[in-house]
């Protein structure tokens, strides 16, 4: 799946979206509480950037009584795709090898996780 540019998380709502990944669910209110600590923000803040994140399809929002709940709208998983491939496309002109490079020299890979690339390789060449 390309991740469109509405999609595209920045530095400050990966925060945010740790903490909704992290609950599945919850308030500003305890999302504040939880970036207290890290980020310091205020509760409007977060509210104002939850609601932001809201309209770029990032979270969804439900009222419950007389508050509203969050949650992140799209996966962990996907994010992490969307956010590597930005990398790919723009600090590395598209190309992977550069990636690969650090991965395997500067980024001191054990034994097993060497072992997992090799796999991955493997079976990407067999497809």
């Amino acid at each position: 799946m390309v991740e469109t540019p509405a999609k595209q998380i920045q530095d400050t709502e990966w925060d945010v979206m740790s903490v909704l990944w992290e609950r599945e669910r919850a308030t500003a209110r305890e999302v504040a509480e939880a970036l207290q600590e890290r980020r310091g923000w205020a509760y409007s803040t977060v509210k104002t950037m939850l609601d932001r994140m809201i309209g770029k399809g990032l979270v969804a929002a439900r009222r419950v009584g007389n508050v509203w709940e969050f949650r992140a709208a799209i996966p962990q998983s996907e994010a992490r795709k969307g956010a590597w491939r930005r990398f790919v496309e723009t600090v590395l002109g598209g190309t992977l090898t550069p990636a690969l490079e650090l991965l395997a020299g500067d980024a001191r890979l054990t034994k097993r996780q060497r072992a997992q690339l090799q796999k991955l390789i493997a079976r990407e060449e067999e497809e």
